[in-house]
């Protein structure tokens, strides 16, 4: 933790800040709403089909089934070909698109909006590395963003930790710092043609700017989960 987040609780956030927050991670839920068979990535059933480790079912054979999936026990009873049929398990990509803007330099007693945006980011890339699946971000301020590639590491973590405590410390009044309304535009759009069609997209920010673009952009990373 550096000086200044040490003398300013809920002003700034530490980088031992956000690791601390590792264990919080591990009881939060990102259970999709989503009906189990609709299309996504991760720990969540998709309509793939293939030799995965889930079983779904026992039906009889069709042209093009693949020979290797025949169950002999079953067709053997029923005397007519049988297949075993999977859900394909994989793991599902999350990009964070984190909000450090002057705007968020701004809360209650208890913790700037910055703050309470760093701790969320923690929390959350810290959840999606613990159910085994990539996590990227885009940490973005009022002037530039930080892109970091999903993976799945430990140290992808930690590099999305260091860029949120690089632009949160640099975040305060009197710095010279000019708020900027079209950056979150400027994020949310690097976000989706980052984020491949069936990632989970996570924004978190004030929304301070946002119109119609904001809207559409949103829609539609809804509509491709």
């Amino acid at each position: 933790m550096t000086e200044t987040s040490a003398n300013m609780p809920g002003v700034y956030v530490g980088l031992h800040d956000l690791i601390a927050l590792e264990y919080r991670g591990r009881k939060v839920s990102f259970l999709p709403r989503q009906p189990v068979h609709s299309l996504l990535s991760g720990r969540f059933a998709s309509r793939m089909r293939g030799r995965g480790l889930n079983f779904e079912e026992i039906r009889d054979y069709r042209p093009g089934d693949d020979v290797r999936s025949i169950d002999w026990k079953e067709t053997a009873r029923l005397r007519k070909p049988h297949i075993r049929v999977f859900n394909e398990e994989r793991d599902r990509q999350t990009i964070l698109v984190v909000d450090q803007r002057l705007s968020m330099f701004f809360g209650s007693r208890h913790a700037m909006k910055s703050v309470t945006a760093a701790e969320a980011a923690a929390i959350g890339a810290w959840r999606v590395l613990g159910a085994g699946d990539r996590v990227g971000a885009v940490v973005f301020n009022d002037r530039d963003f930080i892109e970091v590639r999903a993976r799945r590491s430990r140290a992808t973590v930690l590099q999305i930790l260091a860029a949120v405590v690089t632009q949160n410390q640099a975040l305060g009044v009197g710095r010279g710092l000019v708020s900027a309304p079209t950056m979150l535009n400027t994020a949310l759009d690097h976000a989706r043609r980052r984020a491949p069609h069936d990632a989970a997209v996570i924004i978190i920010s004030d929304f301070d700017g946002a119109d119609a673009a904001t809207r559409d952009m949103v829609a539609r990373a809804g509509a491709a989960q």
